[in-house]
């Protein structure tokens, strides 16, 4: 090898380096600004939270009172109202089970 040839590869792996060097820098900054967006994300959610205690207590509050009450809209019901309803929820009685494409 001679010196010529020396100094353009040195000087070819120094632009090499250089531009991944550049392309280093720019993923490294990229995934900074992600990290500073994800932790203004945070920070908002944070605060966001710190508002809502009041509110969930009130949500609280809310459902107990609800559930004390029964709907008025839905019949209550000890048992299944009609027992013959109930053998569209249960599965086959016999032991070679359904023969219907369905299930």
């Amino acid at each position: 090898m001679s010196a010529a040839e020396t100094v353009t590869s040195s000087a070819a792996v120094d632009l090499q380096v250089a531009s991944s060097d550049t392309r280093g820098k720019h993923r490294i900054l990229a995934e900074l600004k992600r990290l500073e967006q994800e932790m203004r994300f945070l920070e908002e959610e944070f605060e966001d939270i710190e508002k809502t205690e009041k509110v969930s207590m009130a949500c609280q509050e809310l459902v107990v009172r609800i559930a004390a009450k029964p709907d008025p809209l839905l019949p209550e019901t000890v048992g299944p109202a009609n027992p013959l309803w109930d053998r569209w929820f249960e599965g086959p009685q016999e032991s070679q089970g359904c023969k219907c494409w369905i299930l």
